[in-house]
């Protein structure tokens, strides 16, 4: 099993270490590559990479691989140069963060050099080998991502080519984080890519299930939107249902439901849980004699420990819910950002210029710390002051609970729920969950359409807007021309 190394592409390290030899022992060279090439792999493995400087590495998994591995990020800092690093500390954290000096910051590229070190190859193939034993629970998903899932590799590279062209000239026109408004790289955003695209078919990209909200990752889930334009199965091009508005959506479940939150290790797991929560909640805190009042609704929080708590949500029969309809028949119409632009200028006189200005105030308010209260928050709350003070308190303790609780209802509705379903009753129609939205060839679209309506009703109570897509080609150079059009309008 060939396992390639990433470097920037002007990395010459044999030279730079020949020139300047370290003086610890030991020093393996093979060690110093692949510690250089976790830089570089993350940034093409993590789509968040784009807006951030630097590259968290974990302190457990560095050393695990290499055991005096701080003694190589001191040659590189110090001796040879090439690396910075972002010391500063924050509580619960043990991640520091890594970038190549900006003479390095070049594209990245795939090496020749191939991981050569026994330790460490016996280490990444056992990580893979544990991800195709989970992947045995999933074959259902897993056993689609065969040779007859292609990519037309050369109208990718080809499109990267020519966004990063026009991105690069133009700032007016590169993308921001939704999230946290920061720009994003053109050339981190191609580096990207590029790598997912050349790295469709290796290894470590096994499809594998994450232990925090139990989403599904694949090549396709870490893959630009517009690439999978270029994904064909067994020749045929793939369509996909796509969940409109869906952490909206998702939330209504929140808020017409019981249930228990448990965040594990300071937030490293989150697992929210519909079964009996209430007997649920009495158990793990040892409260057998707790009286709950379920017309009362309310958050509550118990410290199951030092670095774990548990919450129980109390929803299900409150008179408050009548308070929450109007939110939930916007949630449900499929056009929510449109409506609440529409409401909040009716309501309350307040212009705001676009949907996506909407939808990206939404997504702040929704995932980001309590303390932070926007305009726009004001703005929400003075519409929907019980739904402010449900995700309020849910979000209290850690910002990222509720965002990752969101993920981890619909982890369960398109996987395991939809998805097998899917493979049950339809077993020839290749599926291929892209977090909240499902793909397949063109025959199955309309069954499958029917089995999300099903499933979504029975676990989330309504049927939500659903859009269909069509990956092909022509839309990839759809986008590419209706950017360069958009840089003649600035040019001009």
């Amino acid at each position: 099993m060939k396992l390639h190394y990433y470097f920037p592409e002007n990395l010459d390290l044999d030279n730079l270490i020949d020139d300047n030899y370290p003086t610890f022992k030991p020093f393996v060279r093979e060690k110093a590559r692949y510690l250089l090439h976790l830089i570089s792999v993350k940034r093409l493995n993590k789509k968040d990479s784009v807006t951030e400087e630097y590259t968290k590495l974990s302190a457990q998994m560095m050393q695990d691989m290499v055991h005096n591995y701080k003694d190589y990020w001191d040659y590189f800092i110090n001796d040879l140069k090439i690396v910075e690093r972002n010391d500063s500390y924050q509580v619960g954290n043990k991640s520091k963060g890594y970038k190549f000096v900006e003479a390095y910051d070049t594209p990245i590229v795939k090496s020749n050099l191939t991981l050569r070190d026994r330790s460490i190859r016996k280490k990444l193939i056992n990580y893979i080998n544990r991800i195709k034993s989970q992947n045995r629970s999933y074959t259902y998903l897993s056993k689609w991502f065969d040779d007859k899932l292609r990519i037309d590799e050369e109208i990718c590279v080809w499109a990267m080519n020519e966004i990063f062209s026009v991105k690069q000239e133009f700032s007016e026109l590169r993308d921001i984080n939704i999230i946290n408004g920061k720009e994003k790289s053109p050339q981190k955003q191609k580096d990207f890519a590029l790598g997912s695209i050349g790295r469709f078919k290796e290894a470590l990209n096994q499809p594998r299930r994450d232990n925090n909200v139990l989403r599904y990752h694949s090549v396709l889930t870490n893959m630009n939107s517009i690439n999978r334009n270029a994904v064909t199965y067994n020749g045929e091009e793939l369509y996909a249902l796509d969940l409109k508005n869906s952490q909206v959506f998702l939330s209504t479940k929140l808020l017409s439901s019981n249930f228990v939150i448990i965040s594990y290790g300071n937030g490293a797991k989150v697992d929210i849980i519909f079964d009996n929560p209430i007997e649920m909640y009495k158990r793990l805190t040892n409260q057998p004699f707790l009286e709950v009042d379920s017309l009362n609704s309310k958050i509550t929080k118990y410290n199951l420990s030092k670095t774990s708590y548990i919450m129980l949500g109390l929803f299900k029969d409150s008179p408050l819910n009548i308070r929450f309809q109007e939110y939930f028949r916007l949630a449900i119409k499929g056009n929510f950002y449109e409506s609440l632009r529409e409401k909040i200028h009716q309501e309350l006189g307040v212009y705001i210029e676009s949907r996506g200005d909407v939808k990206r105030n939404v997504f702040k308010f929704m995932f980001s710390e309590v303390h932070s209260k926007s305009k726009f928050v004001k703005l929400f709350e003075a519409l929907f002051p019980d739904i402010y003070k449900v995700f309020y308190d849910i979000k209290e303790y850690d910002h990222s609970v509720l965002p990752r609780a969101l993920q981890r209802i619909e982890s369960n509705l398109f996987i395991d729920r939809i998805a097998k379903r899917v493979s049950k009753e339809l077993p020839k129609a290749p599926i291929y969950t892209i977090h909240d939205s499902i793909a397949s060839t063109k025959e199955y679209i309309p069954a499958i359409r029917k089995i999300m309506e099903e499933e979504f009703v029975d676990g989330i109570g309504a049927i939500p807007g659903i859009k269909e897509e069509h990956w092909c080609k022509a839309n990839i150079i759809k986008e590419v021309n209706e950017l360069k059009q958009k840089a003649f309008a600035v040019a001009s």
